[in-house]
């Protein structure tokens, strides 16, 4: 209760202390799909939008009454919730020690805290993931309602991500590992279990018919199988591994994951205990877990730390082994009481010394981690210019002005682009620095409004953030005069 509290303090805080937007186009999806459900409309809605998040924003609508904070709350929940899971898992994998350690640092990981702020499942799947992970485990060890419970936190998972599905056939495997080798009977508990999964993906599958025509148990992976590309599944599997697992870490937890990954089983104490447990079988299913959510991360082309919350989140339940025995082993030093609490302590300075650089950066940086900007045009435009179709890469301008939204090509000129919005019916063009002038350099030049052609009329550019600039144009008719 205490890591609950501590956990859910931090979060309201940060979110209150932070600005808080829309940081991708998902997140507009998942709003909007929100309304769908909240509207009585379970058929007609985006189908590669996994339903569970925006289905739960829709019921806490309904006393939040604000889509965008109805979302906030199921990630706030969702995160907090994780330190249950986590402490969970880290005891049975190594003891009550590394658990409470391991809650400490769910509580304060500031990368989790952000993203308890966020619209998107991330939170919530990350919490499934490990809940589903656990929960399989004692299942198949124990039987009974444990498994009936990780049936449905796997169902959980499969409607909050993409990759919820492969997870619950990887089960099958997972189950192998814990039984191969045992003397019981655990692995016929696997055909309830398989019954289960059938009937319930079955009836997903009978729903999603109705909903796109198709009987499948996941719609989105189509998409992502036909944009796959090699060469950026290798170079995101590099970027992955050598640059966002070890970063999101963190030298210290990286530190001390070594430290939990290689250290052996202590020793019995005076009174017969293992002063550093652990169960390797147990170790080797969540690793062959971590594994699989890893290599299903790379299809999606993309080394955002999101798609890999999951995984970084089971290795720093080995970095909390690491921080127990280095803290147990450091008191039997001089200044032993003193010691013992350092490795704890510089955990801790770490991850709140990051929280306040993270909220800091919203006031202070030159491109705040938030796109600001995007809130700031969008609203603008909606007290001030007549609603019409926004022609822009990021529709999050389009969420906040209420106005609908189409984009460009990545490999549009600016003379295409416009001919582009022209054919949508475009009212305005919007184009920012964060992402779009980046992502389609041929329309970068409308930065500088000196730079547009006659066509567009500049109506207000947004530059608080010097390097987060948005700039508005009207776009004309072509037997418009000139400017």
């Amino acid at each position: 209760m205490l890591f609950l509290s501590l956990a859910l303090v931090l979060r309201v805080g940060y979110l209150l202390a932070t600005p808080r937007v829309l940081d991708t186009a998902d997140a507009v999806h998942y709003i909007d799909t929100a309304k769908h459900f909240a509207a009585g409309n379970f058929l007609q809605f985006n189908a590669k939008i996994p339903p569970l998040y925006p289905l739960l924003a829709a019921l806490v609508h309904l006393l939040a009454g604000d889509f965008e904070w109805a979302c906030y709350v199921i990630s706030l929940a969702a995160s907090t919730l994780l330190v249950i899971p986590a402490y969970a898992l880290s005891r049975d994998l190594h003891g009550p020690r590394a658990a409470r350690i391991a809650a400490l640092i769910v509580s304060i990981w500031p990368w989790l805290i952000d993203y308890a702020s966020r619209v998107g499942p991330d939170a919530l799947g990350t919490t499934l993931w490990l809940l589903s992970v656990w929960l399989f485990a004692r299942g198949m060890r124990r039987g009974g309602i444990w498994l009936i419970a990780a049936l449905f936190a796997f169902l959980g998972l499969h409607l909050t991500r993409a990759e919820g599905t492969v997870l619950m056939a990887a089960a099958f495997v997972g189950a192998f590992i814990l039984c191969i080798g045992t003397e019981n009977r655990a692995p016929w508990r696997l055909i309830p279990f398989a019954i289960g999964c059938a009937i319930l993906l079955g009836a997903y599958a009978v729903y999603m018919h109705s909903v796109t025509g198709a009987a499948t148990v996941n719609y989105r992976v189509h998409f992502i199988i036909a944009e796959f590309s090699m060469m950026r599944f290798i170079a995101t599997a590099v970027r992955s591994f050598s640059d966002v697992l070890p970063v999101m870490l963190g030298p210290v937890l990286l530190v001390f994951m070594g430290v939990g990954l290689f250290h052996r089983n202590g020793s019995a104490d005076a009174e017969g205990a293992i002063t550093f447990p652990r169960d390797a079988r147990l170790e080797f299913y969540v690793l062959f877990f971590a594994g699989v959510q890893w290599f299903i991360s790379l299809f999606v082309l993309s080394p955002e730390p999101r798609y890999l919350m999951s995984v970084i989140v089971a290795l720093g339940l080995w970095s909390a082994r690491g921080v127990a025995i280095v803290s147990t082993q450091a008191a039997a030093q001089g200044c032993g009481r003193f010691l013992r609490c350092a490795p704890v302590g510089v955990v801790v300075l770490l991850m709140l010394l990051g929280s306040a650089i993270s909220v800091g950066s919203q006031f202070l940086d030159r491109q705040p981690a938030q796109p600001l900007e995007y809130k700031a045009a969008g609203q603008w435009m909606k007290e001030n210019l007549a609603p019409g179709l926004i022609f822009t890469r990021k529709p999050q301008v389009g969420y906040y002005a209420d106005m609908p939204s189409s984009g460009p090509d990545l490999n549009d000129t600016l003379a295409q682009a416009i001919e582009r919005a022209r054919s949508v019916h475009a009212r305005y063009m919007v184009v920012d620095e964060r992402y779009t002038a980046k992502m389609v350099p041929g329309i970068a030049p409308l930065l500088d409004p000196a730079l547009a052609p006659p066509t567009l009329r500049h109506l207000k550019t947004f530059d608080s953030y010097p390097a987060s600039r948005v700039v508005v144009y009207e776009v004309l008719d072509k037997t418009a005069p000139p400017r």
